[in-house]
């Protein structure tokens, strides 16, 4: 079970590395033109890279360019997770992994772009909903961390998460820890009148309440002469099991948060998509963009 779990976030965990080595060499990239940025707007014009830095430049450019494109490929998860049935374009965990990358080394070079200073009232406000769509995706990953889940990424219904439960239950107890049969109560609360603070303090709250579980099993597993040498099986199981107690308990919950996330950030992308695409169409009109012919100083 966990080395299947293992292969299917081997993709995710790779493409997160390299988004990370991504923005690290972005962000060397700016170190090599904080000159230049540092610098007012009516400044930068007499600087000596001012025509392979600016929005507009060799480099500039290119930023904008490729930074929009993988903006643009972030949507690719959404158009996989309405065709779940087609396997071989790849489970949902790995999009979600892609989604993650493109999400991250887009708006990244989008701030290159930008040159730290957006000039314009469009370019502000193109500038200002990416940082929010990034910011809201954050929150909305470590909601999507704490769903239960397939291996392959499927959001799974309470029925579902708690057979998942007995598996790992059952899985213990052929390790020789043997465990009562629980009831898990679902939180009583409704979703229409549910908040959202409340909701993600009842997720703070159960993700402390597995952590104190866990602990309080591995001390008794470790206490254990005859668990302790299977220790290194056992509690990995013992950890899945406690986290799945508790999100089965606050499963109201996260669902709530899960849906008013992306009733929210769905338009909130919508916006800022349809707000670059009028952005890049005007600089294609009237920007004398180099790629066009224009001038490159």
């Amino acid at each position: 079970m966990r080395t299947a779990t293992e292969k299917q976030l081997r993709l995710t965990r790779a493409l997160l590395v390299l988004g990370a080595a991504v923005i690290a060499a972005c962000a060397f990239l700016a170190g090599s033109g904080w000159s230049y940025y540092l610098l007012p707007i009516h400044e930068r014009p007499f600087h000596p890279e001012h025509s392979v830095l600016r929005p507009s430049g060799t480099w500039g450019l290119t930023f904008g360019l490729v930074g929009t494109l993988f903006m643009i490929l972030n949507l690719g998860y959404l158009v996989r997770k309405r065709l779940v049935s087609v396997g071989w374009l790849g489970s949902l965990r790995s999009w979600m992994g892609f989604h993650l990358f493109t999400g991250l080394v887009g708006p990244a070079l989008i701030v290159l772009h930008t040159a730290f200073q957006p000039s314009s009232a469009l370019g502000t406000l193109a500038f200002a909903a990416m940082l929010i769509a990034v910011a809201t995706g954050v929150v909305g990953r470590y909601v999507y961390a704490h769903m239960p889940r397939s291996i392959e990424g499927r959001e799974l219904e309470l029925g579902e998460a708690k057979k998942r439960l007995d598996v790992y239950r059952l899985g213990l107890e052929r390790l020789g820890v043997r465990l009562p049969t629980t009831t898990l109560a679902v939180a009583a609360q409704s979703g229409q009148t549910m908040e959202v603070w409340s909701a993600f303090r009842a997720l703070f709250q159960a993700e402390r309440a597995a952590r104190q579980e866990f602990a309080q099993f591995r001390k008794d597993v470790l206490a254990n002469a005859e668990l302790r040498a299977r220790a290194p099986a056992i509690l990995p199981v013992a950890r899945a099991l406690c986290r799945e107690r508790q999100r089965i308990a606050r499963y109201l919950e996260l669902k709530f948060l899960m849906s008013s996330w992306r009733f929210f950030h769905r338009w909130l992308a919508i916006v800022m998509l349809l707000v670059v695409l009028f952005h890049v169409t005007l600089a294609l009109v009237y920007g004398d963009l180099w790629i066009l012919g224009g001038r490159r100083s």
